[in-house]
């Protein structure tokens, strides 16, 4: 006799209690969205309809140290706001060389351009320590800046001051020496991740001189020798591979009586 295999479906059962609680985690993940939203520069101003739109179209990421967030020729189908940690903003060239463009703290956004261009993304992004951020689709900011006009607003200023900064740099380039190049951006780096010390501030960002090199500019031979120079002027010391700005000369240096020359 031909016997008959019986198949037994389980369904998990959903009880009330759970149910509820799951909508109240998901309720707080959207407020704890929202607040994130609420203290980022750009959504300055906006009302609590469109902030609720991006936060229930936004999500929270999470990147380790040296991960690569995106690549240069990706679709641009997202940004990105840096909530936590800092990143690096690079471009590779041809020969494989990196040149760092810009380092991005938390309340920086990156991404936009190809939300504004309809372009591939124009760069590489990497996270220099562990980082968090709130990533939203192009196409959710576009219809909230279709639809306020202070969003639109807080956009122009945020790409203007960008485009300022970047004629600043190029000004540097071309009229500083690799020396002034070089502590501008040693302060730039120590305003974003300064920790004092008793004799200044160390700089926390882990860069190595090639690094530095390709944020102002020149080569790591360039940095290498200007960093002895400021050494011995007491502008700087390095300690344990941190490079520290001192606030005054420390004792022990030697000043540098012979002058700056341009590299």
């Amino acid at each position: 006799m031909e016997q008959t295999k019986l198949q037994w479906t389980y369904t998990k059962r959903v009880t009330p209690q759970a149910s509820s609680k799951r909508l109240e985690r998901m309720q707080a993940d959207l407020t704890d969205r929202i607040t994130i939203l609420q203290s980022l520069p750009l959504f300055n101003g906006l009302d609590n309809e469109t902030l609720r739109q991006l936060a229930k179209n936004s999500r929270l990421r999470e990147f380790h140290a040296d991960q690569v967030i995106c690549y240069q020729g990706d679709p641009g189908s997202t940004c990105h706001f840096v909530i936590q940690g800092k990143v690096r903003v690079f471009l590779v060239g041809e020969d494989g060389r990196e040149l760092s463009v810009r380092i991005l703290v938390p309340g920086e956004i990156f991404g936009e351009m190809a939300l504004l261009e309809g372009l591939p993304r124009s760069a590489n992004v990497e996270a220099l320590e562990n980082t968090q951020t709130l990533e939203i689709a192009h196409d959710v900011l576009l219809d909230c800046l279709r639809k306020s006009p202070v969003l639109a607003l807080n956009l122009l200023q945020d790409l203007s001051a960008r485009l300022r900064s970047s004629t600043v740099d190029a000004e540097e380039l071309a009229l500083l020496t690799v020396d002034e190049r070089l502590t501008r951006q040693l302060h730039k780096l120590a305003e974003w991740s300064g920790v004092p010390v008793t004799d200044g501030v160390r700089i926390m960002v882990p860069m190595t001189q090639q690094e530095l090199a390709a944020l102002i500019g020149t080569s790591r031979e360039s940095v290498n020798r200007a960093l002895v120079r400021l050494r011995r002027q007491g502008k700087v010391r390095i300690e344990k591979g941190w490079i520290v700005l001192l606030s005054k000369r420390a004792p022990g240096t030697i000043p540098d009586t012979k002058s700056t020359q341009p590299e």
